[in-house]
């Protein structure tokens, strides 16, 4: 009994050590607030325009310069780093975490600061160069300019200074610079698939578009995904309207919609017109329900989720049901009947030629 109770003594005692050892997460102040933008304007335009854009040979460089703001009523210290461009779910520039890399973009840019501290609604302007690759391809290259807030404190999740975790919240802005290497451009965009990711009674359902971009230059579009069953009947047309996708990059767009889809066999089709008469289009994909989860769901991946609002009204969709093929012995059935009614024909009329001459006999 004494060796159960120093044994469960000891297991307690761990387990309290354990959790007082567990990793405090920071969560970033609340009254931070920055952002980066261009600090002048370019092409005879008189006012900055969003985004940093460029177009420069091949072993060509130049300088530039970004605003640094602090919106905030506290000062703040900001990490400033260049990253790779990626395109974001359901379109739109994003960018990859310091030191990850992408498309290879952000060594193009060089920074003279890695980290400034700013007074409160205080403005800095800071330059950077950038140095276009010798081999550079011909196209739109996107890398960002991005800051982030360096944590000074740990703030408790729930507010109480006797929590017992805190949350970090990584704070970020960023602003993109896309460099237009002269040459041949060419816009390109494929369907690569599509999918149902879930449906519900207060949403409708989620379905996925996937997309590659197979050009250089950034594109843009809009179109619709259509859902048919298995006869063909159209059953909904869903409108798509795509953000932009990176020149080279992939993404998908979620497209939420309220219908729920009964159990059994749907086709779905999506088209996307881009780059001035240009359409991407991928046709017949099968898809089907089963206890309303479908039977090949979307690859593993994150869920946007839905904006709130008012509950839609829920259409549901019921497909044609399918006709099942005969079994080959029903053809075989089928196909011998014609036959056998020839045979008794046959036999019909040599039964009667037999008793017309037995009768000419007699």
């Amino acid at each position: 009994m004494i060796r159960s109770l120093l044994v469960a003594l000891a297991v307690l005692t761990a387990l309290t050590l354990g959790f007082l050892a567990w990793p405090r997460i920071v969560q970033a102040e609340e009254n931070v607030s920055f952002g980066i933008k261009p600090a002048k304007a370019h092409d005879g335009n008189s006012n900055p325009p969003s985004y940093f854009t460029h177009t420069l040979s091949p072993g060509e460089l130049m300088i530039d310069e970004a605003l640094v703001t602090n919106r905030g009523d506290a000062p703040v210290t900001l990490k400033l780093y260049a990253a790779d461009a990626t395109t974001a779910i359901n379109g739109g520039t994003g960018f990859a975490n310091d030191g990850e890399e992408k498309n290879g973009v952000a060594p193009w840019l060089s920074l003279p600061m890695k980290q400034l501290s700013l007074q409160p609604h205080e403005t800095k302007t800071v330059p950077f160069l950038v140095t276009v690759p010798s081999n550079a391809s011909p196209g739109q290259h996107t890398a960002g300019l991005v800051l982030e807030a360096v944590a000074s404190s740990a703030v408790p999740a729930s507010g109480n200074a006797g929590a017992g975790f805190t949350v970090n919240v990584v704070r970020r802005a960023g602003v993109a610079v896309l460099i237009d290497v002269p040459g041949y451009h060419v816009a390109g965009l494929e369907i690569t698939g599509v999918c149902l990711r879930q449906q519900n009674k207060k949403q409708g359902a989620t379905f996925e578009v996937a997309v590659r971009n197979t050009g250089n230059v950034f594109v843009r579009g809009q179109g619709s995904l259509v859902i048919r069953d298995r006869k063909g009947t159209h059953l909904a047309s869903i409108p798509i309207n795509m953000d932009t996708v990176l020149a080279g990059d992939a993404t998908y767009f979620q497209v939420v919609h309220p219908v729920l889809l009964d159990d059994g066999s749907y086709l779905l089709s999506a088209a996307l017109e881009y780059a001035e008469g240009k359409t991407a289009v991928l046709e017949g994909k099968e898809l089907n329900l089963n206890h309303g989860e479908p039977e090949v769901g979307c690859e593993p991946g994150e869920s946007k989720t839905p904006e709130p609002g008012l509950a839609p009204d829920i259409t549901t969709l019921t497909p044609a049901q399918e006709e099942s093929d005969p079994p080959v012995g029903q053809y075989a059935i089928y196909g011998a009947l014609p036959a056998l009614l020839v045979v008794v024909l046959l036999a019909v009329i040599l039964v009667r030629r037999l008793r017309s001459r037995r009768l000419d006999h007699r």
